[in-house]
């Protein structure tokens, strides 16, 4: 078909950009070793996260969020593949290196928009074992290593989101909403559904000697109300 060149103004003018993927990585730690069996205690206070402190926007972020506290997350580097960038980011953010690479538990498809035009991100979680600290936090331009980066499970619940609802409230001293519910998602799944995870057989494994350590830490946040923020009628749009 023949085009005028009024036409091919116009498809030049409205033409959309196809973007690549942006692929990208999140590492979930839990670790048990100070869980007991003493009924005086919660095992919501005895099982830690992996959690970073983001001084300032994450770097390369899309989305504009603020500075705030989050699972280990980043993009793939150039001609590096998602294993690599598992472990690397784990230690860059962290200072902890990554011992094991449990299981990928679930890819979050999401759609970011660049320059006006939409660009699929695919977010890869996976389930690892990591060290304490053993190294110096490389990325210090973004990440505040003067923080504990193992939490415990309560106190991650416990904090305020990074930004509200409307997206105009920020608190750097609070959590990325996406990055908590990506948690929990990854908690209740481990307990309750592990068939529905991608590699769910090796995630029953290796929780079996804490499986229900975790289901009662969860079941003691519930009862302490904790978890409502994750609600669906709760969700930020941010």
């Amino acid at each position: 078909m023949e085009t005028t060149p009024e036409t091919e103004q116009f498809l030049e003018e409205n033409a959309t950009v196809v973007h690549q993927p942006i692929f990208t990585i999140s590492a979930i730690a839990l670790d048990f070793d100070f869980v007991t069996s003493d009924p005086a205690k919660s095992r919501a206070d005895e099982i830690r996260v992996l959690i970073v402190k983001n001084k300032k926007p994450p770097k390369k972020s899309k989305e504009g969020k603020p500075g705030g506290f989050g699972i280990p997350t980043g993009q793939l580097e150039s001609k590096e593949n998602m294993l690599e960038a598992v472990k690397r980011e784990t230690r860059d953010e962290s200072g902890c290196s990554v011992k094991k690479i449990i299981a990928k538990l679930f890819v979050i498809h999401k759609r970011l928009t660049i320059d006006g035009n939409p660009v699929p991100n695919e977010i890869h979680v996976f389930l690892v074992e990591a060290s304490d600290v053993l190294s110096r936090v490389r990325e210090v331009e973004e990440i505040d290593s003067s923080v504990e980066p193992w939490i415990p499970l309560r106190q991650v619940f416990e904090m305020p989101l990074a930004q509200d609802k409307s997206g105009g409230s920020r608190n750097t001293n609070g959590i990325y909403y996406s990055h908590l519910k990506r948690l929990y998602s990854a908690i209740e799944s481990m307990v309750f559904y592990p068939e529905d995870l991608l590699e769910g057989e090796a995630v029953k494994e290796w929780l079996k000697p804490n499986r229900k350590s975790l289901k009662d830490a969860m079941a003691d946040l519930e009862r302490a109300g904790l978890l409502k923020k994750l609600l669906p009628q709760d969700e930020p749009t941010v």
